[in-house]
Formats: structure tokens, C-alpha cells, sequence
């Protein structure tokens, strides 16, 4: 199984409607050669998390087997909705919250479950080498 790094970044943080930019960074080894792609795009009147699930959906569509990934993001709804399966609790629950409100974004909450269906999965939000790098290219 390949391992594999994705380093997601936004320029919005926090639930205010912005434009916005979002860039990812995925890194791999493929035949002995250390391979890395990136992306950015923009996307108006977007959150933080419309902004990193989108990024975070673009990436895994790049990966063509299973992998061993982890995910590198600052975004805390997004690491609290993974680390604590409340996605997954949600998808059960025909997308409605513990609180019982419709979950918001589950359009692109689908598609991150559904590719990541293949994969061995952990989300971090630890720093890495490419963190200030991708801050200067959005």
C-alpha cells in the first residue's frame, strides 16, 4: 500500500462567508522517485470547511489505488468530524447532527467519505515543512 501525504490549506479560517482560496499538496514516492502534485482554486461566498473538503474531494480524485494517507489540515471541523467518526455517525444517521440538525455541506462530505472509501486514513493538524511554503502561494 502506498503512502501518501495530503497537506490541505485555506485562506479563510473560521465559519465567515468569503471568497476564498484553497490549495493541496499531495506527496508520495511512485517507482523509487519522490512525486509531488499540487492544486489551487478558488471558490466565492465560501467557509473554511466548503474550502477544505473541496481541496481535500480534489486531492484523493488524484490517487488511482489504495493508500496508506494521512491528512494534514488545520481545518478543526473537519479534523474533529474525522478523528471522532461523527462523519461516518452522520452518513448513519441520514446527515443529521447528535443535536439533530441537518448537517451542513453534505454534498461534499459524501464525496470525502466515498474516496476515502478505498484508503487507510488519519487526520493531523501537526505542522510540516510545506505549511509556510503553501501559506505564500494563496
Amino acid at each position: 500500500m502506498q503512502d501518501v501525504n495530503i497537506y490541505i490549506e485555506t485562506s479563510i479560517h473560521g465559519p465567515a462567508r468569503k471568497d476564498g482560496r484553497y490549495m493541496y499538496l499531495l506527496e508520495c514516492i511512485r517507482d523509487g522517485i519522490p512525486v509531488t502534485l499540487y492544486k489551487a482554486g478558488e471558490i466565492k461566498k465560501a467557509t473554511e470547511n466548503q474550502l477544505a473538503l473541496t481541496a481535500l474531494i480534489e486531492a484523493l480524485g488524484r490517487l488511482n489505488c489504495a493508500c496508506d494517507l494521512r491528512i494534514h489540515t488545520s481545518c478543526q471541523h473537519i479534523l474533529n468530524a474525522m478523528q471522532n467518526s461523527w462523519a461516518r455517525q452522520w452518513q448513519k444517521n441520514g446527515w443529521v447532527t447528535a443535536k439533530g440538525l441537518p448537517v451542513k455541506n453534505v454534498e461534499l462530505w459524501e464525496a470525502v467519505l466515498d474516496r476515502l472509501g478505498m484508503h487507510l486514513y488519519q487526520f493531523t493538524d501537526d505542522e510540516h515543512t510545506y505549511h509556510q511554503w503553501m501559506k505564500g502561494q494563496l
